[in-house]
């Protein structure tokens, strides 16, 4: 019993790991878009960069998701999913808009 108490707790833990590393993935598509757009007029070759970044960490981004549901629940992950999102969202909130910075 102890070693199946061990193994879900792995379990849990992998899962928290790989839907950190996804969103972290996430936001860095976010933030290459927005440079992406930016320099679409005004540098096309920087652009372009910005957008194969955009699409190598959108990538890694549905990776992390996929490997997640390939080793846990499905269903379990997609909650576990929304639920890192609303804590994301809540500590977002306690931060002051600044022009410095994307998030």
């Amino acid at each position: 019993v102890m070693l199946e108490n061990q193994d879900i707790m792995f379990m849990e833990v992998l899962m928290d790991k790989l839907l950190m590393s996804a969103l972290i993935e996430a936001r860095s598509c976010e933030r290459f878009k927005l440079l992406w757009k930016h320099f679409e007029e005004i540098d096309t070759e920087l652009s372009a960069f910005y957008k194969q970044l955009m699409v190598a960490e959108a990538n890694h981004y549905t990776l992390f998701l996929d490997l997640a549901k390939t080793y846990i629940n499905e269903d379990k992950v997609k909650q576990r999913w929304q639920e890192w999102l609303s804590y994301e969202a809540e500590v977002m909130q306690s931060f002051a808009l600044r022009g410095d910075r994307v998030h």
